[in-house]
């Protein structure tokens, strides 16, 4: 349980904070508090809270690793009133450098569809930079669509890009020659591990 939590936060620290430069020092700091933020979700016990994760084995030691994963989540539609929004948001979809390009990310993005849609969603957000440019194809390719645009502080100040809302309507699930490894798909502290039919 906790190993993989463990798996995936390496997943997503490699991603987001490669150690490379001055970012190798910082890196088991932010190793940490990924962990940390990852096993706070995972013990609140959300009802539509999941963390899915894609296993795949090493190259070297050919043992099964995680080598991608994504995080579903309702969150407020309104921080004021606190009212659950009808969409389901993504977010940490990472892939291993391993394993990139070779459909993992996708295969991901359709296991959380068919998650939303077993819990009764239609609706799927998201947000990406506009600087990201192979993320924005990938879910364009997969029929996400511009609900908006957010600029930012930072964004204005032309300090970074700004971010895209993307949306997805489900209508019904998608396509796919991959399953589930264990019988409840989004235990928290387990998460559902993909592999072939």
């Amino acid at each position: 349980m906790m190993a993989d939590l463990s798996a995936i936060a390496e997943v997503l620290v490699g991603s987001f904070y490669p150690p490379l430069g001055w970012q190798r020092w910082l890196y088991p700091i932010f190793r940490f508090s990924i962990y940390e933020d990852l096993k706070q979700r995972a013990r609140a016990g959300h009802e539509h809270y999941c963390c899915l994760a894609a296993i795949a084995p090493d190259r070297q030691s050919h043992q099964s690793a995680v080598v991608g994963t994504i995080e579903l989540t309702q969150r407020p539609s309104n921080m004021w009133t606190f009212q659950r929004s009808h969409q389901l948001y993504l977010s940490n979809l990472a892939v291993k450098t391993s394993h990139r390009r070779q459909g993992v990310a996708s295969r991901l993005l359709q296991a959380a569809e068919s998650q939303a849609l077993s819990w009764g969603f239609r609706e799927l957000s998201l947000h990406v930079m506009t600087d990201n440019t192979r993320a924005r194809q990938l879910y364009q390719k997969l029929g996400y669509q511009l609900q908006r645009v957010e600029p930012t502080l930072f964004s204005i100040l032309n300090l970074q890009p700004a971010r895209l809302r993307l949306y997805k309507a489900l209508s019904s699930p998608p396509p796919s020659r991959y399953r589930y490894a264990e019988s409840s798909p989004c235990e928290a502290t387990s998460p559902p591990r993909l592999q072939d039919s």
